[in-house]
């Protein structure tokens, strides 16, 4: 068994402000906008095909293709799960092709693991869950508070997808608002991205996730781990996970 590792941010923790983050979001995708949009485009058409059986049932007057939409939803965030994380690693400053790392990461690591799968299903089981009972307040809130999950799965290959939502609302704690209002920076994207019938959002969603990327791994880096022997350390001394063998070029 491995130790469980708990995340506790430090009392002194101070983040970037949003503009910061958005400034390394942009020098992460300085000449790999392109491929950020085809990506983006990849996932935007799976998930309008997968809403199909919803439009349907709607139609017909059925409620049957709601569940079915929300069921096939979980297929597709492992993709979308890669795609956060190609950009978590230009931020980081790997140099690999967005679109190619992609791809490969999805099939060598998204889709073969079911930690992924598994992360994504309880987190639209519970979210859903939460949201019908909260008129939808609550399944915002959990969004932002299981942020971390698919991050802290890429970087710790010893959690399961239990331990890594835990460690998610952890970290988040006392930070869901500084995201939340990283987030709003972005309105005028936004904006932008509805004017352009949804064809900006290609470039916005990239824009976000990638300043989303930057401010998890200040986050990280202002934690502490506290493991099963109750030994506090630097995040950074617990070790990561080896690159995977055929990591995309």
């Amino acid at each position: 068994m491995h130790a469980i590792l708990i995340f506790i941010l430090k009392n002194n923790t101070i983040m970037k402000s949003p503009y910061e983050y958005r400034a390394q979001a942009r020098e992460a995708l300085q000449n790999r906008w392109g491929e950020a949009a085809i990506a983006s485009a990849i996932i935007f058409a799976a998930a309008l095909i997968i809403s199909i059986p919803s439009v349907i049932s709607s139609i017909n007057g059925s409620e049957w293709g709601g569940s079915i939409t929300t069921l096939l939803s979980v297929l597709v965030l492992p993709l979308q799960y890669a795609f956060y994380i190609s950009l978590l690693e230009r931020t980081r400053g790997n140099q690999d092709e967005l679109l190619q790392y992609t791809i490969t990461y999805s099939r060598q690591t998204a889709y073969t693991s079911t930690r992924f799968l598994v992360a994504g299903l309880l987190i639209i089981l519970i979210s859903s869950l939460i949201g019908v009972i909260t008129l939808g307040i609550g399944a915002i809130i959990l969004s932002y508070a299981y942020s971390m999950v698919p991050y802290l799965l890429h970087d710790y290959p010893e959690l399961t997808p239990r331990e890594a939502m835990k460690i998610s609302r952890e970290m988040m704690r006392g930070q869901k608002w500084e995201l939340f209002v990283l987030d709003i920076t972005f309105i005028g994207w936004v904006i932008l991205a509805v004017i352009t019938c949804g064809l900006g959002s290609l470039f916005v969603v990239p824009y976000m996730q990638a300043a989303r990327a930057a401010f998890y791994d200040d986050l990280k880096a202002e934690s502490i781990v506290d493991d099963e022997n109750d030994e506090q350390t630097s995040i950074e001394a617990v070790p990561e996970k080896a690159e995977p063998e055929n990591t995309p070029e």
